[in-house]
């Protein structure tokens, strides 16, 4: 319902630019349970154990590279904590520098307002081969409660090049906060390591990623429940044409703990996983 809704948008941006110079096509969709049921209004604490809440996955990204210098991406998400997102940002490339705005819309999260606007920035420098670092945020306009709801993302990543190794440490937090009749705020704070193996003429790359992240939901300022987990994931991009790649990929928590009084419910298997392909169109007039 959502990709419905919101697919003209993606295609508009496309039709807009008179000359594709290399548009890639991200479609991915998957499923996961690490997430607190977003309807709840009372926290679980002692009364009950975590047990997980399932949910769909989704993203449709189309990135193009309009000239040496200028590109764009837009993408629309179906993400657990954010709900649904869609953002367009101008790249701009000058070399080691690399940077990129533009809008963010949180769509389709309240009954009451279905769109709430923001901005979406990125900051990074790299030298290819050798080392990089980015920075990037995004947030919606206005303050709770005043705002009903609004969104709050922030990422720095760090890596470096090995042989057939990109080494990636990364810091990510996201909060979701909406008001009703009373203030609701789920945040996920990640830090992870990231291995990305690849070689010269072998049509896929495998990917590994392990590290920490905590989830929470707090109700009022005042109760919460928070999960933290150990998680180990994997993820594999296959070439089976020159212009298509085939992703898959999982992730599970290895070491699950709450913070008390919360525990995770010892039978419930926690997990995230997804698939989808990448298509590169040709250059076009």
């Amino acid at each position: 319902m959502f990709f419905g809704k919101n697919k003209y948008f993606l295609v508009i941006i496309v039709l807009l630019t008179g000359k594709i110079f290399a548009l890639d096509l991200t479609v991915i969709g998957g499923l996961g349970n690490f997430s607190f049921d977003t309807s709840s209004e009372s926290a679980i604490g002692a009364a009950g154990k975590f047990k997980g809440s399932f949910y769909p996955l989704g993203l449709i990204n189309i990135k193009d590279q309009i000239t040496d210098t200028f590109g764009y991406i837009a993408t629309a998400e179906r993400d657990p904590l954010l709900r649904n997102v869609l953002s367009c940002e101008m790249i701009i490339d000058a070399g080691l520098l690399k940077l990129s705005a533009g809008p963010l819309f949180s769509v389709f999260n309240s009954r009451k307002t279905y769109i709430r606007p923001g901005v979406s920035t990125s900051l990074g420098v790299e030298f290819p081969g050798i080392f990089f670092v980015n920075l990037k945020g995004g947030a919606t306009f206005g303050s709770i409660p005043e705002s009903e709801y609004g969104l709050e993302t922030t990422c720095i990543a760090i890596g470096f090049w090995l042989p057939n190794l990109l080494n990636t440490i990364s810091v990510t937090s996201v909060k979701f906060s909406e008001f009703d009749t009373i203030l609701i705020q789920d945040e996920l704070f990640r830090a992870s390591y990231r291995a990305d193996m690849y070689a010269k003429n072998v049509p896929y790359t495998i990917s590994l990623e392990m590290g920490y992240q905590s989830l929470k939901r707090s109700y009022n300022m005042t109760d919460e429940d928070m999960i933290r987990a150990v998680f180990l994931g994997f993820e594999t991009n296959i070439t089976i044409k020159p212009r298509l790649i085939f992703i898959l990929g999982a992730e599970i928590p290895v070491f699950v703990w709450g913070k008390a009084p919360l525990e995770k419910e010892k039978s419930r298997w926690l997990f995230r996983a997804f698939t989808g392909f990448k298509w590169t169109f040709e250059e076009t007039e």
